[in-house]
């Protein structure tokens, strides 16, 4: 079982460009978008309303994977949003 520390290095890291690429040349075309909007729409951005926790578990676990779907196709066309800037800075400490 990987730990929280090694997923959430993984989860920001920037996605490979040749991949990020496809998700481009797959979502950019009028087939693709086609096909994103049915799933923001029958799928995303519908609101679960019953009682039973798997259900909503699964359409959860269906929205995990449009959200990646969206933020690779938003890398695409927005790079410099994803880019972290990473700042030290010298800790003091005070004598006891």
């Amino acid at each position: 079982m990987r730990t929280f520390r090694a997923w959430l290095r993984h989860r920001w890291q920037a996605p490979d460009p040749s991949l990020v690429r496809a998700y481009q040349a797959t979502f950019a075309t009028l087939d693709g978008q086609r096909v994103l909007q049915h799933l923001l729409d029958s799928i995303y951005c519908i609101v679960y309303e019953g009682t039973d926790p798997e259900a909503a578990m699964i359409l959860n676990a269906r929205r995990s994977v449009i959200q990646e779907i969206l933020v690779n196709v938003d890398y695409g066309e927005h790079p410099e949003k994803y880019q972290t800037v990473v700042q030290t800075q010298e800790v003091f400490h005070a004598p006891r």
